[in-house]
């Protein structure tokens, strides 16, 4: 999802990737846990880095930009696991940064912006500018479906009127067994499929003169792939994580498009509304 609450569960689409071949359980192991957890804090600790130094991407067009790793091939090994870090970025001309905010707070909103949330609630805003989430996402990969129920908190930082980050984390994240139906389960946190057992979301945006700069990064954890078929689940998993951030981004400019030219038409609506009337016309027999 594009910001926030958007800790693009696009990452559940390569993830889906994992299980494709092997529909065995897998368990959250504490070492994994940990490797993960430096990682993300690596991760973050660059971010802020960049963010605090001010964007320095120049933009040539309009549009979400091609997606790239955000280490190595996007696909980092850790004991027990696989990271996924993915950097996005996009640029919507003549836009403003209370435009985009506005949408990408709007969490009651997401399931008609994302393709992959079939649900979404706003469960608490904090004073500190802190949300806390609650989304159902589903996504598919050949062949093969997820559906999880992901709980998030989101912290939004203005760092001057015209720069905001945000840093999304999701603090639960469960796998949802024959969801929509009657004998529908959640299975417990960390032992299950695998396709997604962490994941984190930093969004970065920037006002400039001709509109905004939005850049996104997605850090998650999965399982490892099948040993004797990594080398062709992997090269497809790379695809269809860039894919995801660039959906997400296209998703996202696309809600706060809309949102514009709605906004514009109620404008124009109530301007035409306030305009003095025309003196009656007498359609009587002229005397």
């Amino acid at each position: 999802m594009m910001c926030s609450g958007r800790t693009r569960y696009g990452l559940i689409a390569w993830a889906c990737l994992v299980s494709a071949t092997a529909a065995v359980g897998a368990e959250l192991q504490p070492r994994t846990n940990r490797a993960y957890g430096a990682y993300l804090k690596t991760a973050t600790e660059g971010f802020l880095s960049r963010v605090r130094a001010g964007a320095r991407a120049s933009v040539a067009r309009e549009g979400v930009l091609p997606a790239r790793p955000g280490r190595e091939d996007g696909i980092i090994g850790v004991p027990g696991g696989l990271v996924h870090d993915w950097v996005g970025a996009a640029f919507l001309r003549d836009a403003t940064l209370e435009e985009v905010l506005a949408v990408s707070c709007a969490y009651e909103a997401y399931s008609r912006i994302y393709r992959a949330v079939i649900a979404s609630r706003l469960l608490a805003r904090e004073a500190d500018d802190t949300y806390r989430v609650q989304m159902r996402l589903r996504e598919s990969e050949a062949g093969i479906s997820a559906v999880l129920d992901v709980r998030s908190t989101v912290r939004y930082v203005r760092l001057t009127s015209a720069h905001v980050y945000t840093v999304s984390d999701a603090t639960e994240i469960r796998e949802v067994k024959n969801a929509g139906r009657r004998d529908e389960q959640l299975l417990p946190p960390g032992r299950d499929s695998g396709y997604l057992w962490r994941a984190s979301t930093f969004s970065y945006f920037e006002q400039r003169n001709d509109g905004v700069y939005i850049e996104m990064e997605t850090v998650g954890l999965s399982r490892r792939f099948p040993s004797m078929l990594g080398w062709i689940i992997e090269p497809i998993a790379r695809r269809v994580g860039r894919r995801s951030v660039e959906r997400s981004l296209a998703e996202f400019l696309a809600a706060v498009q809309t949102r514009r030219i709605a906004a514009g038409a109620c404008t124009e609506l109530t301007a035409t509304s306030a305009a003095p009337r025309a003196p009656a016309i007498s359609l009587g027999a002229a005397s």
